[in-house]
């Protein structure tokens, strides 16, 4: 026998030793659980399996890039992640964990990447050969199965914790986190809409400023914890008069907003006076031991007409309330006619 052909033999008994040693590793990942791994023709498709050595920071799936191949991680690990750059991955994937599967399914591009942790070495099963596998094994076929229903279950517990925290998100964009209230970029979208909506079937409509009374001075006498006290008191008492398709927000410092859909100004004087009356009478309570005086509020109310915005209706509504202002406080005053 030439050194070349000896050489060849060696070769080829190293190999052989290899696959051995394989399958008494892959015989333990989920993917080839009891699975007869030396049937003839189920060793004639592991053979045409391929092992892929993956250094730290190694791509393993692209979103940029067609998948065809299931990939099994034997040693090492990868992470999942969303782009190129992320620094904090979605998940992790250990030996005994496939990847690939899904875009092998839907034939489309991978939805995240998937990048080497760390040394890793992987089988790699082309999506033919996979398929021939899972005809020619059930209990290959089952664990596939398995494989992709946990994959599914990870995912909807993502989008599950992803649309809870969007919903948080969504809550503090468009809550006041003093008072409770809704806040100003709530109002300008709501209020907006709602304005367009008066406009488009003719309705009434009517929108109120209310400013606190002397706010500065009760900010400076008894302070900044007293003054945040009297409008979360202001906020609550504002409530209860206010119907349920009122919309109701903290405009910004010591100043409300209150929108009366389908209402003329004849009703919003109605309720603007229960407003006046219940927050002049509303107890702000105890702070370090002191009773804090209760506050009053001037109200500006003005009626919608064609062609009027939000920021129209708001500025007609202000100089309302500074004419409450000026006329001692305490009191309610609309839009007049110049």
């Amino acid at each position: 026998m030439s050194q070349k052909e000896c050489s060849v033999s060696q070769n080829n008994v190293m190999s052989t030793l290899a696959v051995e040693h394989d399958k008494r590793i892959l015989s333990r990942l989920q993917l080839f659980r009891n699975v007869d791994l030396d049937d003839p023709v189920f060793d004639s498709l592991l053979n045409q399996c391929s092992y892929r050595e993956l250094g730290s920071g190694d791509s393993l799936l692209s979103i940029e890039k067609e998948n065809h191949h299931l990939y099994v991680v034997i040693r090492g690990r990868c992470a999942v992640q969303l782009g190129h750059n992320d620094e904090t991955p979605l998940a992790i994937v250990e030996p005994g964990e496939c990847v690939g599967e899904m875009s092998i399914i839907d034939s489309r591009v991978p939805s995240a990447m998937v990048v080497a942790d760390e040394s890793t070495l992987v089988l790699e099963i082309e999506q033919e050969v996979l398929w021939r596998m899972v005809s020619h094994s059930h209990e290959v076929a089952r664990n596939l199965l398995y494989i992709m229903s946990e994959r599914i279950r990870y995912s909807n517990l993502v989008i599950a914790d992803s649309l809870e925290q969007q919903r948080k998100f969504q809550h503090h964009a468009t809550i006041d986190a003093l008072t409770g209230l809704h806040n100003r970029g709530w109002m300008n979208d709501v209020f907006t809409r709602e304005i367009k909506r008066t406009e488009r079937e003719e309705l009434p409509l009517c929108l109120m400023m209310l400013d606190i009374d002397l706010f500065k001075s009760y900010n400076d006498t008894y302070g900044h914890l007293a003054g945040d006290r009297a409008l979360m008191s202001v906020g609550e008492a504002a409530k209860a008069p206010l119907r349920t398709n009122d919309l109701f927000a903290r405009y910004g410092g010591e100043e409300f907003s209150v929108l009366l859909p389908e209402t003329k100004i004849e009703q919003a004087m109605i309720v603007a006076e229960r407003l006046r009356d219940r927050i002049s009478r509303t107890d702000p309570g105890i702070l370090d031991g002191v009773q804090l005086p209760k506050v009053t509020v001037s109200i500006g109310i003005a009626e919608f007409r064609s062609g009027y915005t939000l920021e129209t209706m708001v500025a007609a509504a202000d100089v309302a309330m500074y004419q409450a202002k000026n006329s001692g406080r305490n009191c309610v005053k609309i839009v007049t006619d110049s």
